[in-house]
């Protein structure tokens, strides 16, 4: 059973994402760790209405799955089990970085997840988001 429920709507992040997911390390720790083989890049999705930015606060207030990076000046990501449109197993990765988009949740998955589901930009989409164990 999920522990939120947030919708929001498809839109374009940086591009940075598909080089991070490819990184080696990035990607063996979220495989052994999130149990997610990452398709090259995110999808972004943002969160506009009190009633989803509240619960997308209530989940950042935990601190799900960390995952470290080898060096030290790299930024952790706080990461949570997730399920895209209830079809797609994913994981939300929030770097932990101060100036991160309060309303914008990156979700990684072993799909391309526009192309799976038919998606552009401003198309909604729900992600239910499951209790991950801290670490």
């Amino acid at each position: 059973m999920p522990t939120e429920i947030l919708k929001g709507k498809i839109a374009t992040g940086l591009g940075k994402a598909s080089d991070f997911t490819e990184i080696p390390w990035a990607k063996t720790a979220f495989r052994d760790v999130l149990g997610v083989d990452p398709y090259p890049g995110t999808v972004n999705i943002i969160v506009s209405s009190a009633e989803d930015l509240a619960a997308w606060s209530r989940v950042k207030a935990t601190t799900g799955t960390v995952i470290k990076p080898p060096q030290p000046d790299w930024c952790n990501a706080f990461c949570y089990k997730a399920l895209i449109a209830g079809k797609i197993t994913a994981a939300i990765v929030l770097p932990d970085v101060a100036e991160y988009p309060a309303a914008q949740v990156e979700l990684i998955a072993a799909v391309n997840v526009r192309e799976s589901l038919s998606l552009s930009d401003g198309d909604p989409v729900a992600i239910e988001i499951y209790e991950t164990e801290a670490s």
